[in-house]
């Protein structure tokens, strides 16, 4: 019996091989992910505002209800004792910042009494940004109660935590998400209360 010997063959060789696949793969779904929650510019560009105690009113409409532009923790804290507290963060500057506060308003009238919608500019007021963590923006959350002197949110499923990293809504979030997470905020402190 003869023996066949197997003759090399050229190997293929491709443009593309698989860890370069897999790393265009990885930078495609990290632009994807970067470019549809928002806005990353965080850059305080050297503002050095000073945080003040007044409120500014940014939707009078004379009706009562009102979009909140937090200059102070404090807002958030008194705000708590009528109901929960929608907030985002992002700045003047940002589109989606701008999308989200119109939706904002549009929730505004419904929840009038229940809740209270507020905005910090993290260009005008750079500590906040750091204070809750934002990375990118619009960042919504939505702020329960205080609990050993840190803020309680409300995730999306309707569990409480006081890890806002697990509760935030990154780049504009639609209002049957944010309509549906308040509900649940506001029916929670309604059972406890």
């Amino acid at each position: 019996m003869k023996r066949l010997h197997r003759i090399p063959s050229k190997e293929r060789t491709s443009f593309l091989s698989f860890p370069l696949i897999k790393s265009l793969s990885i930078l495609a779904i990290f632009c994807l992910f970067l470019f549809s929650s928002g806005c990353t510019d965080l850059d305080d560009s050297g503002n050095e505002a000073e945080p003040a105690e007044v409120t500014k009113n940014i939707s009078d409409s004379g009706s009562g209800m009102e979009l909140i532009e937090v200059t102070n923790l404090s807002q958030i804290d008194k705000a708590l004792k009528k109901g929960p507290v929608a907030l985002k963060l992002g700045s003047k500057g940002c589109i989606p910042c701008g999308e989200q506060e119109e939706i904002f308003s549009e929730l505004l009238p419904m929840y009038q009494d229940s809740a209270s919608f507020m905005l910090i500019d993290i260009k005008q007021y750079p500590e906040f940004a750091t204070e809750f963590g934002v990375r990118v923006i619009p960042d919504t959350c939505i702020i329960t109660d205080i609990e050993n002197g840190k803020y309680v949110y409300m995730r999306q499923d309707g569990s409480k935590s006081q890890e806002r990293e697990s509760a935030r809504f990154l780049g504009v979030t639609d209002k049957e998400t944010l309509s549906e997470t308040l509900d649940k905020a506001i029916e929670s402190k309604k059972t406890e209360g």
